[in-house]
């Protein structure tokens, strides 16, 4: 009984670190990459999603639980007046987030004003 509840116990542990940190990105998204006019933009999936302090939604905004998660493309490439550009939402979202991490202390990626450390060509 008492290794079974260990083993129980190890699994449950298992499974809540786990909740949440890129248990659902398909393989051939670990790692997307945007063709910008500055050059390609390499968006690291899967190490954002391992971070202790990213959930699926802090970007994919619409997204619902049991949803298909749409490519950010399919509502930021239309030119409606619903939803911003693809460039003006990962500036405002990737910078931001950025920039609200370096003010609490921590690293993070680039910032504002920053253009070639995303941007390569």
């Amino acid at each position: 009984m008492r290794a079974w509840f260990i083993v129980f116990m190890f699994m449950l542990a298992g499974a809540g670190s786990s909740a949440g940190q890129g248990a659902g990105i398909p393989g051939d998204k670990a790692v997307v990459q945007f063709d910008t006019k500055l050059g390609v933009v390499t968006f690291n999936h899967q190490k954002h999603s391992d971070l202790s302090s990213t959930e699926c939604t802090n970007c994919h905004h619409t997204w619902k639980t049991g949803e298909v998660v749409k490519p950010c493309h399919a509502c930021h490439g239309n030119k409606d007046a619903e939803s911003p550009a693809a460039k003006s939402a990962f500036h405002a979202r990737c910078i931001g987030c950025h920039e609200y991490t370096v003010d609490k202390g921590e690293t993070a990626g680039p910032l504002k004003k920053k253009c070639k450390l995303c941007h390569i060509k």
